[in-house]
């Protein structure tokens, strides 16, 4: 609210118009810290190129050399995971024969004892009182109104 609300007079120039550099542009070229910097990274940069230039083929060397190790561990391993999937495949034709057997022998026995069960079941006397469901008090037994 300090400001003034009246416009400038007209011969006074605006902020922007006054706008000027006052030292010229700095040529492009390396300078200081920073052109010690970049004339470092540059120099790292060469021996980097030049490194990878004289690795690769050692590089490729040692990438068949690794590809021939990985080549023979396969040829040894064949016959091994061969031997394994036969011998998973018997062990897996035994374990569905035994339960196919357990399978028949418990069903056999659950009709076995429901036929012994409905021979020897005799219906309990009547003692008036008949458990609730869920429950163990005794329960009145129910009314026939009609």
């Amino acid at each position: 609210m300090t400001e003034s609300t009246t416009p400038p007079p007209p011969d006074e120039p605006t902020p922007d118009e006054t706008f000027t550099w006052t030292q010229p542009p700095e040529a492009h070229g390396p300078t200081g810290a920073a052109g010690a910097a970049t004339s470092i990274l540059e120099s790292v940069r060469d021996a980097v190129d030049d490194l990878a230039e004289r690795a690769a083929p050692s590089v490729r060397e040692f990438s068949a050399r690794a590809a021939e190790l990985a080549a023979i561990a396969a040829d040894k391993a064949a016959p091994l995971a061969k031997r394994a999937g036969e011998v998973t495949a018997d062990a897996s034709g035994k374990l569905a024969t035994k339960s196919r057997s357990w399978a028949a022998d418990l069903r056999a026995s659950i009709t076995t004892r429901e036929h012994a069960a409905e021979a020897d079941v005799t219906p309990p006397a009547p003692t008036g009182v008949e458990p609730a469901e869920g429950g163990s008090g005794p329960q009145e037994p129910p009314s026939s109104q009609s």
